[in-house]
């Protein structure tokens, strides 16, 4: 059985650390471990270390950092994706989901369209979900979570790369998209009423490309779980 993964992004091998409280609780009180047993320590930026638990207290928990048990390089590959504010849980589902599949950065927005409004512990819980995700999974870098924003906010300060809308109203097959893979790729799909007329204007006017993803009607979050899902499936063994 693997040891339980616990995140702790400013661990120094040989020093002592103190976790976080979500973590601390999930070690002392959902796990119910003691002072003397194993764990593994995610930093979020590709190190994986085994650690010591060294004190277990209602205070707080102490873990000693032991050793570098795995290590990942970070990719050359960079997928950066803009996704809607979706109501009952699904935005969550979504970051979840980004960080299985190896997303470098995850932008929510909101548009004329979307129906949830973020409130302040929106982009925290997003962020949670996301450390969950990576423990779970196994996964060693842990995505860029930004705070949600209007798009139009967003469109100004992303990376240069290929860029792509999911727009039910037609543009490039989606396989063409796949065809050449870039290095840096950056993919928007809409909330559930679609994007406006000038919200596909604005995109253009930022380099984006129209994509159509087929001829039936896709949930919102479906079309951001295919387009994840179809460029992990071809950057697989690239990394």
């Amino acid at each position: 059985m693997s040891l339980p993964r616990f995140f702790a992004p400013e661990i120094r091998p040989g020093e002592p650390l103190e976790l976080a409280p979500d973590e601390a609780h999930h070690l002392r009180d959902v796990l119910r471990l003691r002072e003397g047993e194993r764990v593994l320590l995610l930093n979020g930026k590709g190190q994986e270390f085994e650690a010591e638990v060294v004190k277990v207290r209602r205070e707080g928990v102490w873990v000693f950092p032991k050793r570098l048990s795995r290590s990942e390089p970070k990719s050359a590959l960079r997928l950066e994706i803009l996704i809607p504010l979706l109501k009952g849980g699904r935005t969550e589902f979504l970051v979840e989901k980004a960080t299985e599949l190896a997303v470098t950065r995850v932008f929510p927005f909101t548009s004329r369209y979307t129906v949830r409004s973020p409130s302040d512990r929106t982009h925290e819980r997003f962020r949670r979900r996301a450390i969950q995700a990576l423990k779970q999974s196994g996964r060693l870098w842990l995505p860029e979570v930004e705070p949600p924003d209007e798009l139009e906010n967003i469109l100004p300060r992303l990376r240069s790369g290929k860029r792509y809308f999911a727009y039910e109203k037609g543009g490039q097959p989606v396989a063409q998209v796949f065809e050449t893979l870039p290095e840096d790729l950056i993919l928007a799909t809409g909330p559930e009423g679609g994007f406006s007329e000038e919200e596909a204007e604005l995109f253009e006017r930022y380099g984006f490309v129209p994509v159509d993803l087929g001829p039936y009607i896709l949930r919102a979050e479906t079309a951001a779980f295919f387009l994840m899902s179809v460029w992990r499936y071809h950057t697989l063994g690239l990394e």
